[in-house]
């Protein structure tokens, strides 16, 4: 326990140069391979992130069936195959290539269209009904003004009213990845640059999180660890704002 925390303080202290590069990612992916989660150890708190996130999704997007879906950072391609099972119509792509190959080894019929690709490269203009996204931005952007161009180009890449759908991890903080950032102040940078923003919500309640991603506690013990901390992330008060992810939906306006 003592050296797996003291690895992730050092994997902290050098996140802005470890976590936006593929390679991280690829090594991530190729260790984590199969239908196991590439975030922590703890396979049933990535469950239980996955599960709520999936749902923040879901519930923003509606019906997704015929939907032309962009997930941006997709990964392994978990959200991408979630939204595909529902009849959505998905491309996806992310900047990791070991990433896109293990994603298509999940489900070599599947009708998804994978690319390895950066943020920073989005060209297609009024394409998409949804884009959405699963810890991309926090990762792929190192400052306000490189989510302020990412934000540009899913703008033009949406059709009109289609929307726009992240689950990052928004700090300011010691908590913060790559980027540092509020929810308040990217909600700034959506209304700025034509989306409305239609819903907020804090996920995941940290100071639950840092013990249960250090090891591979058993499931009873980490389901009732991570619901008892979402019981008091709900109950709001002095508690708001102790989401580790922060859901954000928005619709592009113009």
């Amino acid at each position: 326990m003592g050296d797996s925390f003291s690895n992730m303080l050092s994997r902290r202290n050098q996140r802005a140069d470890v976590y936006s590069q593929a390679d991280f990612w690829n090594e991530k992916a190729r260790n984590y391979d199969g239908s196991a989660v590439s975030m922590w150890k703890n396979q049933a708190l990535n469950a239980c992130y996955e599960r709520e996130q999936f749902a923040f999704i879901d519930k923003a997007i509606g019906d997704p069936k015929g939907l032309h879906i962009l997930d941006m950072g997709c990964g392994t391609g978990r959200l991408s195959r979630h939204l595909t099972s529902q009849g959505a119509a998905v491309e996806a792509f992310d900047f990791a290539e070991e990433t896109i190959r293990i994603a298509k080894a999940q489900d070599p019929s599947s009708s998804i269209r994978y690319r390895v690709q950066s943020s920073f490269d989005i060209s297609e203009v009024s394409t998409f009904d949804v884009v959405a996204a699963i810890g991309n931005l926090t990762v792929a952007c190192k400052t306000p003004a490189d989510v302020e161009t990412i934000v540009r180009l899913v703008h033009r890449a949406l059709k009109p009213g289609g929307r726009f759908i992240v689950v990052e991890p928004f700090h300011d903080s010691f908590l913060s990845r790559v980027l540092r950032l509020t929810t308040a102040g990217y909600a700034d940078i959506l209304t700025r640059n034509g989306f409305r923003v239609d819903a907020r919500k804090e996920l995941h309640f940290w100071p639950a999180r840092l013990p249960l991603c250090l090891a591979a506690w058993p499931r009873p013990l980490t389901v009732t660890g991570y619901y008892a901390g979402q019981a008091l992330l709900a109950a709001g008060g002095q508690w708001l704002g102790l989401g580790d992810y922060k859901g954000v939906a928005a619709t592009r306006a113009g």
